[in-house]
């Protein structure tokens, strides 16, 4: 079983390189929303590549500090999507007030940029969490676009804050090893759940288009 896992780990990581590249491909012909989801991809691509060089240069030594990066990446670009969306000016102010609030827990202590934050992560999921709700009740009367993308978001997003909350306890030796390995094989699946959801907004709503005008 743990073979399994981590083949889906090695596909999450081969996706989140290889979708973006679709995106890209109609960067400049869609809307704002459209560009700011693409950078997020991008954003989130180079952080699992850093991971991935990371475990083979220095394969000895922890990697959590780039956990830092992926989840501040995700809420900045995933915030300005939600807020291009919506078009609600708070988000832009929470969004300001949450990324103070994390800048002050690493400076009152620095050696969190090598751990686990689960309180940062967990506050940057649930706002939005949050947001992807209030998307949902805006599309009830009326289409709307990314709307797949938008329950990707919401149920990956929704399951993981409670993996992330947990996140120290992976490096608790009292738990018994096999919870951290089940919360890892839990976030992978549900993250490839999520990146097909983000290839299936993009071939049902984006392809034709795409295909089209990068062929002309």
């Amino acid at each position: 079983m743990k073979e399994l896992f981590d083949i889906l780990g090695d596909i999450t990581i081969y996706l989140s390189v290889i979708y973006p590249l679709f995106y890209i491909l109609g960067f400049s012909k869609n809307n704002k929303t459209y560009k700011i989801f693409t950078l997020y991809l991008i954003a989130i691509a180079l952080v699992q590549i850093s991971l991935r060089l990371h475990k083979y240069v220095y394969p000895n030594e922890p990697n959590l500090y780039l956990f830092v990066y992926y989840f501040v990446s995700q809420f900045i670009f995933l915030s300005l999507f939600y807020y291009e969306l919506l078009q609600h000016k708070w988000i832009l102010f929470i969004g300001g007030l949450t990324l103070l609030f994390i800048g002050v827990q690493y400076i009152i202590t620095p050696d969190m940029y090598f751990r686990y934050n689960p309180i940062g992560a967990t506050i940057t999921q649930v706002l939005l969490v949050f947001y992807s709700l209030l998307y949902f009740y805006r599309s009830l009367s009326e289409k709307k676009e990314f709307i797949i993308v938008n329950v990707g978001v919401f149920f990956y997003l929704l399951s993981s804050i409670l993996i992330f909350a947990s996140g120290n306890l992976v490096l608790d030796d009292t738990i018994p090893i096999y919870i951290p390995s089940l919360l890892q094989d839990i976030n992978i699946s549900l993250y490839l759940i999520f990146q097909l959801l983000i290839m299936l907004e993009w071939w049902k709503n984006y392809a034709d288009r795409t295909i089209i005008k990068f062929k002309k």
